[in-house]
């Protein structure tokens, strides 16, 4: 309810509720006034017109089995950031990735051979049916998986989505960023990948954007859309969530028939340029994650970040939810989960740790609760040489009556 039925009740009774200023008279509340009280105490929000949410979450635990799966000495995958996830049809999970290191580490020290990462981007595949953690196109390559045409240029990934294009023929789209020198972003690309080769069909570019905004840390199919999380990132603290809608995925690369949500106007648009921040989120770290939930009987949805403003860099550290009844917000229930204890911790020779860019993996839902990871970085390069400072970390987070997402 947006007001307070008691106090309502409290001013409507029929008993004295004011006095003027000038002589210390009683007034009482008119019929009129205490309808329009009533209204407003029961006019309608989002959350309550649309669906229930449920009570706040439970604090994170740590995920050792997660944790496990990625503390890898090779031959192969041995860290990265990025840390996207993906059912595939098989019952596996394909994981993807950003700055990576793929060779080998020290089983005993966990010491790699240099700092120097060997790729921009790699995927892994996890079977948690006979435990094993694979390194795709490993051997022989140990350089990024998706390469720009521009050699000075690189990918980084977002998310992705699986799809079938005839009845029992798969593939997989992935978001891919471009960037160049000092962090600039180029544009946006689509990776068609066949499956189960994974093996890549094509990069296309996205047409209709400019570079204003960050699209593809989520890519989210609900009801007869499939909607594209984004972020403005001014390069401070306040970078702020945006989200885009098309109705099919064949559009993925042409964002001119892509609708963009102004939360001003409350309405999806056509043009980037009419895009505006969700509500409810002051800031969030530059990849975060959307997923539909399923709570009593109905949907709502979840999304999983770092605030980067409580507290500032370099010491991000909190791991936060915010709920919403639709995919595109207002969003509620702002929690901390989890304090990430290794932002601000002594990296292994010189540095200090950050943390940042927290997702819900939700497909892995279970009576545990609801997987998260967050990214592990070193501030001094030179820290990177020690496998542990650069890792992803997982924990689980419980919402009361939620026990599985809605895929």
């Amino acid at each position: 309810m947006a007001g307070s039925f008691a106090s309502v009740v409290r001013l409507c009774a029929g008993i004295t509720c004011a006095r003027s200023y000038s002589g210390g008279r009683s007034m009482k509340v008119s019929a009129v006034f205490c309808f329009a009280l009533f209204l407003f105490a029961y006019r309608p929000t989002q959350a309550s017109g649309q669906c229930a949410l449920p009570g706040p979450p439970s604090g994170g635990t740590i995920d050792s089995t997660f944790d496990g799966y990625v503390t890898q000495n090779g031959p192969g995958w041995t860290g990265a950031d990025g840390t996207y996830s993906l059912p595939l049809p098989d019952g596996t999970n394909l994981w993807i990735w950003s700055d990576s290191y793929i060779g080998t580490v020290d089983p005993t020290t966990r010491l790699r051979s240099s700092d120097l990462f060997n790729a921009h981007n790699s995927l892994t595949i996890l079977n948690q049916a006979t435990v094993s953690w694979s390194t795709v196109g490993y051997p022989p390559k140990t350089t990024s998986y998706f390469a720009p045409a521009n050699k000075s240029d690189w990918f980084w990934v977002g998310s992705g989505v699986v799809i079938e294009p005839t009845a029992g023929a798969y593939q997989i789209k992935l978001m891919l960023l471009e960037w160049t020198g000092l962090f600039k972003l180029v544009g946006h690309s689509v990776a068609t990948l066949s499956w189960p080769s994974l093996s890549i069909l094509s990069i296309t570019p996205v047409t209709g954007l400019d570079t204003s905004l960050e699209w593809g840390t989520k890519i989210l199919h609900s009801g007869s859309y499939y909607y594209i999380y984004g972020l403005k990132d001014p390069g401070t603290n306040t970078k702020t969530p945006y989200v885009a809608r098309t109705s099919s995925l064949q559009n993925l690369t042409n964002a001119g028939k892509w609708q963009f949500w102004n939360a001003t106007q409350h309405k999806w648009l056509a043009g980037e340029s009419n895009a505006t921040a969700m509500r409810g989120v002051a800031a969030v770290t530059p990849e975060y994650s959307v997923d539909p939930m399923s709570y009593n009987g109905g949907t709502f949805y979840l999304m999983a970040g770092i605030d980067p403003q409580h507290p500032a860099y370099p010491l991000w550290d909190a791991v936060t939810t915010w709920y919403s009844c639709s995919p595109q917000g207002p969003w509620t229930s702002k929690t901390r989960v989890y304090t990430a204890p290794e932002a601000g911790a002594n990296g292994c020779k010189t540095g200090t740790l950050v943390t940042y860019n927290a997702k819900a993996h939700t497909e892995f839902t279970d009576a545990d609760g609801i997987l998260m990871s967050y990214n592990v970085n070193a501030n001094d390069s030179s820290d990177l040489v020690c496998a542990n400072d650069y890792m992803p970390r997982f924990i689980r987070v419980q919402i009361p009556g939620v026990i599985h997402a809605l895929h």
